[in-house]
């Protein structure tokens, strides 16, 4: 598991984020992603990350639901899903990825629920490995009848 403020943007301007956002169109921010964008070249390879069907998790108003700079007084930052969840290699299997609503930070934070396949380690088969001496450890056909050490 990667996870955590990747602090990876949106390359569009306020305007146009604010846009898709209200209309809820991710796909269209998505499009100008960060991290989406190096994920399809290969940057990270064998790192996945869930569908984005959310809103940007950054720059929020502390205690508040609006993006800060809505007041463009004080200032603005182009929304982004700067917050992120990615696992790598087989055996994970993405239950649920979205974003909880707490208003303590100036990010909402994002959440995932994995079921991951594991391997069961068996300290008999452990046991009788340890009981190998050197020259049947070096004969083949004796650790193959072994087996793995571990079991599905």
């Amino acid at each position: 598991m990667w996870l955590g403020d990747l602090n990876y943007r949106i390359n569009l301007s306020y305007e146009k984020t604010r846009d898709f956002i209200s209309k809820k169109q991710w796909s269209k921010l998505i499009e100008k992603d960060q991290l989406t964008k190096e994920l399809e070249k290969g940057v990270f390879h064998g790192w996945s990350e869930g569908e984005l069907n959310f809103a940007p998790t950054y720059k929020y108003e502390i205690n508040s639901e609006k993006y800060y700079g809505e007041d463009a007084k004080v200032g603005r930052r182009i929304p982004s899903w700067c917050d992120r969840i990615l696992s790598y290699g087989m055996g994970m299997r993405l239950l649920r990825y979205g974003r909880t609503e707490l208003k303590f930070s100036d990010h909402r934070p994002v959440t995932a629920t994995y079921m991951a396949e594991v391997e069961v380690f068996s300290p008999r088969k452990l046991q009788k490995a340890l009981t190998f001496t050197d020259a049947e450890i070096e004969n083949e056909e004796v650790m193959a009848n072994l087996g793995p050490l571990y079991e599905f």
